[in-house]
């Protein structure tokens, strides 16, 4: 029986080196050579379209930006604006916010952040707030997951 177990053992010890022998090189497969963009983290994770809600008074919120390229060996000031065409927030009301974020250098993340103020909101309406990644001369934007939506509700 002793023999039968050892027999088995090493028969699947061999179909694992086998098997994992045949594995790609991942290194060269996931290697990214384009050019360095930034993007909505949360937008990649619900295919572009993305939509928080907060309550009017949050304080300072954030949203993880990925920067999209080998680390740099320079800190990145990216610049965000507000969609206004598509919000009906008002600044210096609802949010207030300075449109830049730091990507320190030879890291992958900043985080963009709004203050939500807390603006009169009539109970049953929310305030539309859409923030729009711009970059810089350095980093230029993914143009699928550029955009995230704030949803503003009264508290």
């Amino acid at each position: 029986m002793k023999m039968m177990n050892f027999r088995i053992f090493l028969f699947a010890a061999l179909i694992c080196t086998a098997l994992t022998s045949c594995f790609e090189d991942d290194d060269e497969v996931y290697k990214y050579d384009g050019p360095a963009v930034v993007e909505f983290d949360q937008a990649t994770l619900t295919t572009g379209s993305y939509t928080r809600s907060v309550e009017s008074g949050d304080g300072t919120i954030s949203e993880q930006v990925n920067l999209v390229s080998p680390h740099l060996s320079s800190d990145q000031v990216i610049n965000f604006s507000v969609d206004a065409a598509n919000s009906t927030a008002v600044e210096g009301t609802h949010y207030s916010t300075t449109g830049q974020f730091t990507i320190p250098a030879n890291t992958s993340f900043g985080d963009a952040t709004v203050e939500i103020l807390n603006g009169a909101i009539p109970a049953g309406e929310t305030r539309t707030l859409v923030l729009v990644l711009e970059g810089n001369d350095v980093v230029g934007v993914s143009e699928n997951y550029k955009s995230i939506t704030i949803s503003i509700s009264p508290n």
